[in-house]
């Protein structure tokens, strides 16, 4: 089994490692991209109102509830097509994503904390954000090289931990309550590690399958147009809409 059906091959001259690295500059560019944000700059912003930044958050974790199933159900499509003579390869990255699996709910539960209607979240249409989030993973799961998946993971992973703790610190300014944090408090140490496995996953299948950098990259590139900034300005438009006089 090829593991792509791509010809043109990323960075061929690079190691493993050195691609690595070309990708978590990409991650620092994208870090960049967010800092500079509207979204960002109003919730993360020393003034901001709590409500306001307990309502952005609040419709942010709705949409990590509303994608976080297409995200797992795509990763776990990928790995069902990597090739059969790699078990072990597969096992660390099924088990990767059984980490991930109740996520959306955890979300969820804290989007309910904070004044959010269950009942409402488990029955509407998910935003177009979050259904173009998710069609783009599940498109690149089920036509591009299955290595592929790395590249939309790695980005999620990279900026979680980060985004997480300064989340934190700004929820803790704001004086939230602790129990409306399970989500995040639990991504700002998870995802470390995670974002380390990634990194090895890409470093193992480029070292072992070259053609599959650039359909890492392809990935990366694909998903990083509607993560996490669309998601991200859905949820302070519903926040706005909600907060309107």
């Amino acid at each position: 089994m090829s593991p792509t059906t791509t010809k043109v091959v990323t960075s061929a001259r690079q190691s493993p490692e050195q691609f690595a690295d070309h990708l978590d500059e990409k991650v620092r560019r994208l870090l960049s991209e967010i800092e500079r944000s509207e979204v960002y700059r109003s919730v993360f912003d020393p003034n901001a109102e709590p409500r306001y930044v307990a309502t952005v958050i609040k419709y942010i974790l709705l949409e990590i509830f509303s994608y976080g199933p297409h995200l797992t159900e795509a990763t776990f499509t990928a790995i069902g097509r990597m090739p059969k003579s790699r078990p072990d390869i597969m096992k660390v990255m099924i088990k990767h994503d059984l980490d991930e699996v109740n996520h959306g709910e955890m979300a969820l539960r804290d989007f309910v904390k904070l004044g959010g209607d269950e009942q409402w979240a488990r029955s509407r249409h998910i935003t177009p954000a979050s259904f173009v989030m998710s069609a783009v993973v599940r498109l690149l799961a089920d036509h591009e090289c299955p290595f592929a998946y790395l590249g939309y993971m790695y980005p999620l992973e990279s900026l979680s931990p980060i985004l997480a703790e300064r989340a934190q610190r700004q929820m803790a300014a704001k004086e939230f309550p602790n129990s409306a944090r399970r989500f995040i408090d639990v991504h700002a140490v998870e995802d470390l590690a995670h974002s380390k496995l990634v990194r090895r996953l890409i470093e193992q299948a480029v070292e072992e399958y070259p053609e599959a950098a650039s359909p890492i990259e392809y990935a990366f590139d694909c998903f990083t147009q509607v993560h996490p900034l669309p998601i991200w300005n859905a949820a302070m438009q519903a926040a706005q809409a909600e907060l309107a006089p």
